[in-house]
């Protein structure tokens, strides 16, 4: 069986909508090892768990994240719920006690916007089962300038090049679409580079889970237990 983990997408979202705490909490009742999560910023400077930087899909309301204070948000519901959107404060009050490893993507909103990561890093820098995934490397580099010790990985965008990974001694990990990105020369370019790799988009259907390439530690996916059935048989 391999031992690469397994993080639920924004949490188990078949019966809960992504990024609550139902959403959380069903994960970790599956064969899920731990949680992917996004963050963007109010105005008020206070990190909530929500995916869109524009809010018109989450509560209603077209207005970016850092537009509208933590007050304003929390009395809107997510759209379609009764549930309203998570702080990260609140996150980590259930997540730590319980020991879940997190998968923390940092949006947009912390986009040079050092301040509010110096306060990210230090609520999360003495928890052994957490790193930062961005799309955005300004905001990796910033937290490695933080904290030397963190873990962070890259998104790459279908601009990304592959082969200037040995000029980025600051990057950990890479985070993947498996669509586009597993294949053998990405796979050997990270290799090459002794970066591992985590992919998403994983349905449980993938012949390559059962033997996956050595430079893969894990998957990102909705759906836990299926990855993990096909990891096992």
């Amino acid at each position: 069986m391999s031992r690469r983990d397994i993080f639920a997408h924004r949490g188990v979202t078949t019966h809960a909508h992504e990024n609550t705490m139902a959403a959380f909490k069903a994960a970790m009742a599956t064969s899920a090892t731990g949680i992917e999560f996004d963050l963007q910023m109010t105005l008020d400077r206070v990190a909530i768990v929500t995916h869109d930087y524009n809010m018109k899909k989450t509560i209603g309301k077209a207005v970016l994240t850092t537009e509208m204070t933590l007050a304003a948000i929390k009395k809107k519901k997510i759209a379609g719920t009764k549930e309203k959107i998570l702080t990260f404060d609140e996150l980590l009050a259930w997540a730590i006690p319980c020991n879940i490893p997190m998968n923390i993507e940092l949006k947009e909103s912390f986009e040079n916007n050092i301040g509010d990561l110096e306060i990210i890093v230090r609520k999360t820098q003495s928890l052994k089962n957490c790193h930062f995934s961005s799309f955005h490397a300004e905001v990796l580099q910033n937290i490695k300038k933080i904290n030397a010790q963190a873990i962070v990985a890259l998104i790459p965008t279908r601009k990304f090049d592959w082969t200037a990974l040995g000029n980025m001694p600051w990057l950990d990990l890479i985070h993947a679409n498996k669509r586009f990105y597993y294949k053998e020369r990405y796979l050997q370019l990270a290799s090459n580079a002794n970066i591992g790799l985590r992919f998403y988009g994983i349905t449980g259907k993938e012949p390559f889970l059962k033997n996956p390439h050595a430079s893969v530690i894990g998957w990102i996916t909705d759906y836990p237990n299926a990855v993990h059935k096909k990891m096992c048989h």
